[in-house]
């Protein structure tokens, strides 16, 4: 079952790319909906109860080097899986059936969908190494061939140099992995079971580090960030901001972590990465705070939102972990929803320009209505799925150290500043919008819904979420 969530959407998407573009669309997303049916149908077997990796698909894969096919689902990756099928299949009816190039464009997305779920199914780390090289090649192509604005190649080749520096030291160190434990294996619980020298944990530590921070991407490593996202087209950026940062993340989580524990827990470097994260929460918020191209203020939320699961994952404990699990999700739900407004409101007024927005809402009031709810999850209301993730967040950094969960509780003061000016300052105003201005339609309308539902499912009951991720296929050291 786990190779057909991969190979499914790998194979769909080669067949969608031959297609003529009136098919593409509807091919893909039956495609699309399969794997979503395979994921959702496996967190539905999925037993909480147990410990370890289910579902397990391993046979030898090169032989001479003891490198296994190796697939496995726990309690961290259960939910990054559904979110990847999920937010795939949006970006795929999002796209328009006359789009130039759609069959290809599609066809791209599946193949991109495949390499992230390889990710969040991977338990060899040569293995994963495939997969986070396969789905950087499709998102170079979709970011390169169907880039908007004045720069599209500047902003693919930007993110693939910076992505592509961090695959090198990746695979350094997989190569280090692999010599310094003698070729026995490179599956994780059993590098996790027998660490390395301490003093060779720092070497490789940094090599992974810096490859998954450009990922994520987490301060100072974000700079190819702002470029892409403006660049992208909305269909591929719902899922290239809705998944592919989560990523990184989950990388930090699943090899980071249990595989080199001496420069995580020394004295001296635990402090790094948190106020690294912080720093990320409050760079990114006071960069938002100061954009008027409304797409570019999103992108730098991101980077602030991202901020905090860097926090809760260096933590150090387990309820700072499962927050930022948690809040993974939760960013991969809001953003796509963000993105897909705000390319709405410039196909209908024809501008990004925050000062140029105004009195949308009496012209388009379910619009607004929308809006409203997806800034209310964006700024961590109470009662929406933001707040607990982030909560949980920053009270995972309070047991590390109490000063940093407070600078990072700047981050949730500055959020409404910038979300609620946004709102605002385009739904409402004294003058009107010119008339002519179609409020949202019916399949625009669905494939928010989804989203919408997730943003009160998780919020009103997260514990349906968080109760599976104690099941754990590499244990934490605090877990």
């Amino acid at each position: 079952m786990l190779t057909a969530i991969w190979l499914l959407p790998l194979a769909g998407g080669l067949i969608v790319m031959l297609l003529p573009h009136r098919f593409a669309k509807w091919l893909g997303s039956l495609v699309g909906l399969g794997a979503l049916g395979l994921a959702v149908y496996a967190a539905y077997a999925f037993d909480p109860a147990a410990h370890g990796y289910q579902f397990v698909e391993r046979s030898p894969w090169i032989q001479q080097l003891g490198v296994d096919y190796f697939l496995g689902l726990d309690g961290i990756s259960v939910w990054l899986v559904i979110l990847n099928a999920l937010i795939s299949l949006i970006a795929i009816l999002a796209t328009p059936v006359d789009m130039r190039g759609a069959g290809r464009f599609v066809g791209l997305l599946l193949v991109m969908e495949a390499g992230m779920a390889g990710v969040f199914l991977a338990v060899n780390l040569l293995l994963f190494y495939v997969f986070w090289e396969a789905m950087l090649i499709p998102a170079y192509f979709l970011l390169w061939i169907w880039g908007e604005g004045p720069r599209p190649l500047y902003a693919a080749l930007k993110f693939v140099l910076f992505t592509l520096s961090g695959s090198l030291l990746m695979l350094v160190g997989v190569i280090g992995e692999y010599v310094f434990t003698g070729g026995r294996t490179l599956n994780l619980p059993d590098l996790a079971a027998h660490p390395l020298d301490p003093a060779v944990q720092f070497g490789l530590f940094f090599l992974f580090a810096i490859a998954f921070a450009i990922k994520i991407p987490a301060f100072p490593m974000h700079g190819w960030l702002p470029d892409a996202y403006v660049s992208a087209p909305v269909p591929f950026l719902v899922a290239f901001a809705g998944v592919m940062g989560k990523t990184g993340a989950y990388a930090m989580l699943r090899i980071l972590i249990p595989l080199f524990h001496h420069p995580v827990l020394w004295w001296d470097w635990n402090q790094v990465m948190p106020v690294l994260g912080v720093l990320g929460i409050i760079w990114g918020a006071l960069m938002a705070l100061a954009q008027r191209d409304v797409k570019r203020l999103v992108a730098y939320s991101s980077v602030s939102h991202m901020g905090f699961i860097v926090l809760g994952i260096f933590s150090l404990n387990a309820i700072g972990q499962q927050g930022a699990v948690l809040q993974m999700v939760n960013h991969g739900v809001i953003i796509p929803a963000l993105f897909l407004l705000v390319a709405w409101i410039e196909v209908r007024t024809g501008t990004r320009d925050r000062a140029a927005l105004f009195g949308l809402a009496p012209r388009m009031p379910v619009l607004a209505g929308v809006f409203l709810l997806v800034t209310l999850a964006a700024l961590g209301l109470p009662g929406l799925n933001s707040f607990v993730g982030e909560f949980m967040t920053l009270l995972g950094a309070w047991g590390l150290s109490p000063g940093l969960a407070i600078a990072a509780a700047i981050g949730l003061v500055l959020a409404p500043i910038y979300m609620l000016r946004l709102f605002q300052g385009s739904m409402y105003g004294e003058r009107s919008a010119p008339a002519g201005l179609h409020d949202l339609r019916g399949r625009e309308l669905a494939l928010l819904t989804p989203l919408l539902a997730l943003m009160f499912g998780i919020g009103l009951y997260p514990y349906f979420l968080t109760r599976v991720m104690t099941s754990l296929g590499v244990p934490l050291p605090w877990s």
